[in-house]
């Protein structure tokens, strides 16, 4: 099955005032097959919000491709822009802010059916089925989002997002909101929205439980650079890179016992303006060498078939099937 997303190479680069250059994304590839969900997974300012909206087109790449749907996205203008958006929505962090508090939902919802085309007389039916998709009553349409909790908030943006019928969602941060009780559901809610219309999702979070649940896929990113993509089961039951056993180690754990020692993650991230030389991990990375001070490692398929970007995890050797696909 052909992929849904292919992002080849993107860079997204940021100038500043005072000169100087911000490497948001730093030359990153995957893709996402229809029906998958990829998790991407790094802290705070290492790229992953900038990739989603990048997919999107809300921010400029700098270089590379992003291709939706068997087209290049980065190369449409106009028009062709304006109708390639309907193919992918995004589903933001605080459903609150991004719901106009002076609509009522029933015309927030309308507004995707607009969009897509559905004529005025078939809207009123289909802000109904829309919400009936994303479990609340049509009563619903007639109230204000301020008269919402916040996961009830949450199903009507993802009822917004699949009123233009997209093939690809972007989930940014779409439940670290939320009670953990209604995370689930949510959560739940996207897989079964998922299995009827085979919807492609690029799941962000720092949150690695419910990466562990959400995600079929993990890619982990470190100062605009990927450094571990693999099955969920790969990447949480045996990590490869340095920073994500060290992510992985962070989590807690109920009770506090049956882990090993951590691996500790010293220091703060370097600054994007002013990445270290080398592979970009090495000052907070313990097993780092004087390699890893002046070679930067690529992204590359290793002995046991994982994709890692670390000089201490052997290749794969080369020939057939040796090559990265992320």
């Amino acid at each position: 099955m052909s992929p849904v997303v292919e992002v080849e190479d993107l860079k997204v680069y940021f100038g500043r005032r005072r000169g100087g250059t911000v490497k948001s994304v730093d030359g990153v590839s995957f893709d996402i097959a229809p029906g998958e969900t990829l998790g991407l997974a790094g802290e705070s300012g290492s790229g992953k919000s900038t990739i989603a909206r990048a997919l999107l087109r809300i921010n400029e790449p700098t270089s590379g491709r992003v291709v939706i749907g068997g087209r290049d996205v980065t190369k449409l203008r106009g028009a062709a822009l304006k109708a390639f958006r309907r193919q992918t929505q995004m589903v933001y962090q605080d459903p609150y802010d991004s719901l106009d508090p002076r609509m009522r939902i029933g015309a927030t919802v309308e507004e995707a059916l607009l969009v897509r085309g559905v004529p005025a007389s078939r809207r009123a039916a289909g802000v109904r089925e829309l919400l009936d998709r994303v479990g609340l009553p049509a009563s619903y349409a007639r109230r204000y989002p301020h008269e919402l909790s916040g996961g009830q908030r949450q199903r009507i943006s993802i009822a917004r997002a699949l009123g233009v019928d997209p093939a690809v969602i972007v989930c940014d941060e779409a439940v670290s909101a939320l009670d953990v009780s209604v995370r689930a559901q949510i959560l739940n809610l996207l897989k079964d929205l998922q299995e009827e219309a085979g919807l492609a999702y690029l799941f962000i979070s720092h949150d690695l439980s419910t990466m562990r649940f959400a995600a079929d896929r993990v890619a982990v990113m470190y100062l605009g650079r990927l450094v571990e993509i693999g099955t969920r089961d790969q990447v949480f039951t045996a990590p490869r890179h340095p920073y994500t056993r060290a992510l992985l180690a962070a989590v807690p754990v109920p009770g506090g016992r049956g882990r090993g020692p951590r691996a500790r993650l010293a220091g703060e991230p370097p600054s994007p303006a002013d990445p270290p030389a080398g592979c970009a991990f090495h000052p907070r990375c313990p097993l780092a060498a004087a390699e890893c001070v002046t070679t930067r490692p690529e992204l590359r398929r290793k002995d046991d078939g994982r994709i890692t970007a670390c000089h201490f995890v052997p290749d794969a050797p080369t020939g057939p099937g040796s090559e990265v696909t992320a």
